[in-house]
């Protein structure tokens, strides 16, 4: 079967399946993939490319590269919501690209690691996800990957200008998707250098004068966009984007609000589901404990897990711009297995797994009705399991030649899992997670001149892109706040998320609409003021 494509045209065909489901069966995710768009439209709006705003204020909680692609695709496209969507997966390609480049730099002699290092990282169900999610990691991981091809050009090179400029290019980059975060994925592997290279006759003060030199071209291609910028924004814009996403967050994050050993406990979940597939194991059994490239893979990829692991501040997709080495270490154990026998039928334990799921997914509206879990379990369709079950069937009957075979049947295998599950799941729940129609009322009442005031903790922006809001929204937290607001703005509406339907009920509440577990709603200020009662119902 994998002769049918070359392995290119696999990874371009499998990866614009899942994408284009994707954009198809999903809205923008609230409160991440629509606070960015938000950010933004209101670059946008203001025909501002230095300082991004939220909800008329300064965002300086992220650097504006994401932002300036978004505005370079409605350029490009008009403006729409889905040309943004296709930004972090053209990130995520690029990258898969790139990392069978990397395998073919550390093992030109190994042509399989490169084919099969992309097909691993695609099929890992961690790297689907994230190469579908308008987010700033997936373009983190691309700038890292680059970085670390640029080291392993530069051993090779001699130490040729164009890779310390391209490694410059890639910090930069780096800074303007995400912040100086680019450096502790670069820096540690590039200062291990004599360790992973193991020569004794190498320029080590070229190396590291290099080295400072293209941290300070990174430094100088952010600051072209910092300077002007933080002029533009003021003081308060201008501590935060210089103070404020470096000391100041390096200073909080020992307070370990996540237990050190947090990623230990998730790890295995950015390795399914090639967790369950055979050969992985045994080319473990066979690590190739003294293989240069290995080495390579483990300075790059632990000193970044242990110094993630130090910070409180954790979360899963931090360790994103780290899976490339684990596809690049398990694509180079997998070629120690040298016997054809072993890949026959060394995706069958996977495709079984996979076919249980389908069924379970298959039978779970009846399962449902008779033991009454969720009603919303009994609107999913049978066919998205039957179609999991199907494929898995075919894919596990199919005899592997090789390990691309058995490596690509997998790796469809675990899209389609991917495609069915999403879609069931979004059959039933894609209204809960879609803010167009409450945006949509929200800009109706605008275009009337009423003032509107959103009730919470925070406002994330949710409304804005959707509803090609032109105009902030007043976020209130307290309810005495609230109150003389509705005083000073008695013909306008308030937008209020709350869990019980019946203690709002419609002649209260103007309109109303399924957010996540919830529900938002839209309270008129009359309303407000006359049910002054409603502070023991509303909570921000």
């Amino acid at each position: 079967m994998y002769q049918l494509l070359s392995g290119r045209l696999w990874i371009f065909f499998l990866w614009g399946v899942l994408v284009t489901v994707s954009l198809y069966i999903r809205p923008l995710f609230p409160i991440d993939e629509t606070r960015y768009a938000a950010v933004a439209w209101e670059m946008w709006l203001r025909n501002d490319f230095l300082v991004p705003y939220l909800n008329g204020e300064t965002y300086s909680h992220k650097p504006p590269l994401l932002f300036w692609l978004m505005q370079l695709s409605w350029w490009m496209l008009g403006v729409n919501d889905w040309s943004l969507r296709l930004i972090s997966p053209l990130f995520s390609l690029a990258t898969l690209y790139l990392s069978g480049a990397v395998a073919s730099t550390l093992w030109p002699e190994r042509k399989q690691v490169e084919t099969l290092t992309p097909l691993l990282l695609l099929g890992s169900f961690f790297w689907m996800i994230y190469s579908t999610l308008t987010m700033f990691d997936m373009m983190l991981a691309f700038f890292a990957l680059l970085g670390i091809y640029s080291l392993l050009k530069l051993v090779g090179s001699g130490l040729s200008l164009k890779y310390w400029t391209l490694l410059g290019i890639a910090i930069g980059g780096g800074v303007l998707s995400k912040g100086p975060v680019i450096l502790l994925h670069i820096l540690p592997v590039a200062l291990l250098a004599p360790w992973w290279l193991k020569t004794s006759d190498f320029r080590w003060k070229h190396w590291y004068l290099g080295l400072i030199a293209a941290i300070l071209i990174g430094a100088a291609i952010a600051l072209c966009w910092a300077i002007p910028a933080g002029i533009a924004g003021g003081e308060v814009y201008r501590k935060a984007i210089f103070l404020g996403q470096t000391s100041g967050r390096l200073v909080q994050s020992f307070a370990h609000r996540l237990p050190w050993w947090w990623y230990l406990e998730i790890l295995p979940l950015l390795l399914l589901p090639w967790l369950l597939w055979k050969p992985l194991w045994i080319g473990l059994y066979k690590f190739p404990h003294q293989d240069l490239g290995i080495r390579f893979c483990l300075a790059w990829a632990i000193p970044v897990f242990v110094a993630f692991s130090l910070v409180s501040g954790k979360r899963i997709h931090y360790l994103l711009p780290l899976v490339p080495a684990l596809g690049l270490i398990l694509a180079r154990v997998i070629d120690e297995i040298t016997e054809p026998e072993r890949w026959q039928r060394a995706h069958i334990v996977v495709m079984t797994v996979f076919g249980l799921l389908g069924v379970a997914l298959m039978l779970l509206p009846w399962f449902n009705d008779a033991y009454h879990w969720r009603t919303e379990l009994s609107l999913i369709s049978p066919m998205w399991g039957g179609l999991l079950t199907i494929s898995a069937v075919v894919l596990g009957v199919n005899k592997a030649k090789r390990a691309q075979d058995s490596v690509l049947y997998v790796c469809i295998a675990s899209i389609i899992a991917s495609i069915t599950i999403s879609s069931g799941f979004f059959e039933v729940k894609a209204d809960r997670y879609d803010t167009k129609p409450a945006a949509q009322a929200i800009a109706a009442l605008m275009d009337e001149n009423r003032a509107i005031a959103y009730y919470g903790s925070k406002y994330h922006g949710q409304y804005h892109f959707a509803g090609r809001l032109k105009q902030p929204i007043d976020a209130i937290s307290n309810f005495t706040d609230l109150y003389n607001w509705a005083e000073h703005h008695q013909s306008g509406y308030i937008i209020v998320t709350y869990q019980d339907a019946e203690a709002l009920p419609l002649p209260l509440i103007s309109s109303r609409y399924p957010f996540k577990g919830q529900n938002i709603g839209f309270l008129s200020c009359q309303a407000l003021l006359a049910n002054p009662g409603l502070s023991a119902v509303l909570k921000p």
